[in-house]
């Protein structure tokens, strides 16, 4: 570290003292700075500028306190050196860890090594503490990364997991970042391997430097082995030793279901065993069928989608900011072998809450984050808005599933808005967090969908920092009548005001629409033309 020069500032109020100062501090071999100040309204600035290293003052009774206080406000890695005719006193901690000490100006033989003292011991006391925020900031800012990183890294000491990236659950099959904790790390290497990764481990516990990179099998929680590349480096996490775990896969053993997008059709599964059906009953046995099943089971009410029924569209939204990126809200739709088309609305309405809506969801986005991928290199230069269930929010299997498909590929994901219902987010606050983390790691935008008219809403929003809600349908035929209007203007400003984006749903005639215009909405939905 590059050496500096020790900052002095004497407060000046008694002549003899300050003479007699200045020419210690001027003797010393010491790099300094020197300053003086003669009141106290000229001290409390220069505390807040130079943030000395020491700060002399001549001892007097009253201000004692007020002194140390101000140094506790201002600056207190200070040190104060009261200087008396006589009173000596080693250094003593007050306040927020303020030190101070006093010497006796008298004491002419020993006065300039006290001084050449408090020097040095000021300089090392100021590099340690730069020191140790520098390591701080370091440990903040490698913590971040490897957060944010694509590839999956653990922390890890004395053969224990004490955290892991999205990366890395993601990878080896844990459900939960608690999971990965209570997992010891020889446990994921293969038994002939076990040794040499432990071996490598006590060394990298006491060692400085990276381990080499060593080819080792791995297993994942379903039992799936792969060939990894491991390192090792050593590491600090909150303050404690520890070492980081790198692990990149080079060959796996893919099981069965493994490949994401073999899951693209969300009835994929209930098609194929339609298709394995032997020969299709008579209508006789399908009314015995009926009579037989039990009573509480109700038939369904729409025939089963096939993939080649299955089509995803995407709905330009009326940009009403020009600053805004172009938007578009992904709805699939089906069309049934008689030729009737359910919307999204209708499928959602069938589909419920369940693992359905799940698979819907599932298809959707993978068939949007296909469509982004297929540009290659090229960034696409709108956003697209997809609804997923609430499932996502007490579910973490189906939201490893997600994240997992979203990590398929990052930059198209960057492109993609996931939309929660309010309602959901509500019924589920205290999961929201995880989710919300989740998202921001694999660089996807959050939305609010169906957001009432609600003072409790615009708190929620305001403290989850979504980049775009949706109003609820309602609220775009409230806004034209004209005891409404300028409430519902001055909702969508606040929550524009709060850095999101405001889309007005369910706009369907050019009046509307033209009230849209004159609020602080950034999108309108629906049928309405300019």
């Amino acid at each position: 570290m590059r050496k500096q020069k020790i900052q002095c500032v004497v407060f000046d109020q008694d002549v003899e003292v300050t003479a007699s100062l200045d020419a210690a501090l001027r003797s010393s071999s010491v790099l300094l700075d020197l300053k003086q100040v003669a009141s106290w309204q000229q001290l409390v600035p220069v505390l807040q500028e130079l943030r000395p290293h020491l700060l002399f003052c001549p001892r007097q009774g009253g201000e004692s306190m007020e002194l140390l206080e101000s140094l506790q406000r201002y600056s207190p890695d200070t040190l104060l050196v009261w200087v008396s005719r006589h009173e000596w006193q080693g250094l003593t901690t007050w306040l927020m860890g303020v030190e101070s000490c006093t010497l006796p100006l008298n004491d002419v033989d020993y006065f300039g090594q006290y001084i050449d003292f408090l020097l040095h011991y000021s300089g090392v006391k100021h590099d340690f503490r730069q020191c140790k925020n520098l390591l701080g900031v370091a440990e903040l800012r490698c913590h971040w990364l490897v957060d944010y990183s694509w590839e999956a890294i653990a922390y890890i000491s004395q053969g224990m997991h004490l955290y892991a990236n999205n990366a890395y659950i993601t990878l080896l099959g844990f459900e939960s970042s608690a999971e990965v904790r209570s997992m010891p790390v020889p446990q994921l290497v293969d038994a002939s391997e076990r040794k040499t990764f432990e071996a490598m481990c006590k060394l990298a516990d006491t060692s400085s430097k990276p381990s080499n990179r060593l080819l080792m099998t791995l297993r994942t929680l379903d039992g799936e082995h792969m060939r990894a590349e491991i390192r090792l480096i050593p590491a600090v996490l909150k303050g404690r030793r520890c070492t980081q775990l790198h692990v990149h896969p080079i060959e796996r053993r893919v099981g069965k279901g493994a490949p994401l997008w073999k899951k693209d059709n969300p009835w994929g599964e209930a098609a194929e065993r339609i298709q394995a059906a032997a020969e299709p009953r008579s209508p006789s046995a399908l009314t015995a069928a009926s009579r037989s099943s039990s009573p509480g089971r109700m038939p369904p009410t729409v025939q089963m989608p096939l993939p080649g029924g299955m089509k995803m569209r995407l709905h330009k939204l009326h940009r009403l900011r020009e600053n805004q990126p172009t938007l578009y809200i992904a709805e699939p739709e089906f069309q049934q072998p008689g030729g009737k088309k359910l919307g999204y609305a209708a499928l959602l309405e069938q589909l419920g809450k369940g693992a359905g809506r799940f698979r819907l969801d599932f298809w959707s986005l993978g068939q949007v984050i296909r469509k982004l991928s297929s540009r290659g290199n090229e960034k696409p230069g709108y956003l697209v808005f997809v609804s997923v269930g609430g499932a996502i929010l007490n579910n973490e299997s189906q939201l490893k599933q997600l994240i997992g498909l979203l990590n398929v590929s990052p930059a198209a994901a960057s492109r993609v808005v996931i939309a929660l219902r309010y309602e959901d987010c509500l019924a589920h606050v205290g999961q929201l967090a995880k989710v919300i983390k989740l998202l921001r790691a694999v660089r996807v935008r959050l939305a609010i969908d169906h957001l009432p008219d609600e003072a409790q809403a615009l708190k929620f929003v305001r403290a989850v920092k979504p980049v775009l809600v949706r109003l609820k349908p309602g609220i775009a035929a409230v806004v034209i009548r004209k005891a409404e209007t300028s409430r519902i203007k001055h909702v969508i400003y606040q929550l524009a005001d709060s850095g999101c984006g405001v889309i007005v749903s369910d706009v369907r005639d050019k009046g509307t629409l033209q009230v849209v215009y004159s609020t602080a909405a950034a999108y309108a939905q629906g049928n309405a033309t300019p």
